[in-house]
C-alpha cells in the first residue's frame, strides 16, 4: 500500500510541474500611449485686423479650438518670421500661416498694408 501511495505522490507531483510550466502563457505587453495626440486638430490665426496702415505691426495669435498654443510658428509668405509680430513699410498684401508639429497647418490668413486712407 505504501508503495502505491508513493507512486501517485510521484506521478501527481511529476505531472502538477509540466502543467504548471506551460510557455503559451500570454505575454502582457504596456500599452503605447498616442505619441500625438493633437493629430487632426487644426491651428487657427486670431489677428489685429485684415488692414493695416504702413509701419503698423500685425500681432498673431494662434488657437486650436479655444487653447492658445503659444509655440506655434509664423511664415509670412512662406518665410518664418520671428516672433508673432511683423511689420512692413511697403504697400502690397501678405499671406500669413501658423505651423506646429503635431497640428495641421492653418489657413493662409491675407492682411493688406496700405496708406491711409485704404
Amino acid at each position: 500500500m505504501r508503495k502505491i501511495l508513493f507512486f501517485f505522490a510521484v506521478v501527481s507531483f511529476g505531472s502538477l510541474g509540466m502543467v504548471a510550466c506551460s510557455e503559451d502563457d500570454p505575454v502582457l505587453e504596456a500599452p503605447v500611449p498616442n505619441p500625438n495626440p493633437n493629430e487632426g486638430k487644426q491651428l487657427r490665426i486670431v489677428h489685429n485686423g485684415d488692414f493695416r496702415t504702413l509701419g503698423s505691426t500685425a500681432i498673431f495669435t494662434a488657437f486650436s479650438d479655444s487653447i492658445p498654443i503659444p509655440d506655434a510658428y509664423f511664415y509670412v509668405d512662406g518665410e518664418p518670421i520671428t516672433g508673432s509680430q511683423y511689420t512692413q513699410s511697403t504697400i502690397g498684401e501678405i499671406e500669413v500661416q501658423a505651423r506646429r508639429a503635431g497640428y495641421v497647418d492653418s489657413e493662409f490668413v491675407t492682411i493688406q498694408f496700405a496708406k491711409e486712407p485704404y
